[in-house]
């Protein structure tokens, strides 16, 4: 029977990726259209600048570099979202900016449901997994705020230490409560539990340490420095 926990154990872990995939997809899907309107809007003002009676030739070669650069920081941005959940490599990636692109990609879905974030983590030095990141502290992020009764203040913080690192959700009175409402027709799939994280947590070698109102992740430098590879 002890054979088959870690073949459990993964099926688990698998099982909480799709859960987490299917509750990113409307934000993946939100960035990747703010991506490309503006290559909409700038295809369009060319076409019309080119049909007119007399083109204005240097104009135009302006608005196709400009079309160009947008067309490249789309490309990028939409190779990036889509590996969200399975990155071509897990190298350590810096603490600060991690969590920054997190809480950028669930922004809106979490304005939308009355939260505000605070990021406290700008100063931390600390790297992580890029893959543990993007998994175990983003399905924290909407599994507490899942579990939260009325809009609040989301607040993240980190410290690095000798030993690892420790990430930290909290959870403060604050928010917008005016949207709370509107958040509860906003989720388009089922919330994530506590089960889904500790999977995933499991997966990547992070303490998990959750109550009412917090997440604390625990990722020592000796489990970062193997799911680092």
């Amino acid at each position: 029977m002890s054979s088959d926990i870690p073949f459990l154990k993964e099926r688990l872990a698998e099982a909480a990726r799709y859960a987490l995939m299917r509750r990113l997809l409307p934000a993946i899907r939100h960035n990747l259209a703010g991506s490309l309107q503006p290559i909409g809007m700038m295809s369009a003002m060319l076409e019309r600048r080119i049909k007119s009676a007399v083109p204005d030739l240097a104009q135009l070669g302006k608005n196709t570099q400009a079309l160009a650069t947008l067309s490249r920081e789309a490309a990028a941005t939409s190779v990036n979202l889509m590996a969200w959940l399975g990155p071509r490599d897990n190298d350590p990636v810096a603490v600060s900016s991690a969590v920054e692109e997190s809480l950028g990609l669930m922004s809106t879905e979490l304005s939308f449901r009355g939260f505000s974030v605070v990021n406290q983590t700008a100063d931390v030095l600390a790297e992580l997994p890029k893959g543990m990141l993007r998994s175990v502290f983003t399905a924290s992020l909407i599994a507490l705020t899942d579990s939260a009764e009325n809009a609040a203040s989301v607040v993240v913080s980190a410290t690095g230490e000798a030993g690892g690192t420790r990430l930290k959700i909290a959870l403060e009175p604050g928010g917008m409560a005016e949207f709370a409402a509107m958040g509860a027709r906003m989720t388009s799939y089922r919330t994530l539990q506590w089960t889904d994280v500790q999977a995933l947590a499991d997966a990547e070698g992070v303490h998990l340490k959750y109550a009412s109102g917090f997440v604390q992740l625990d990722c020592c430098a000796a489990a970062a420095a193997a799911s680092g590879g």
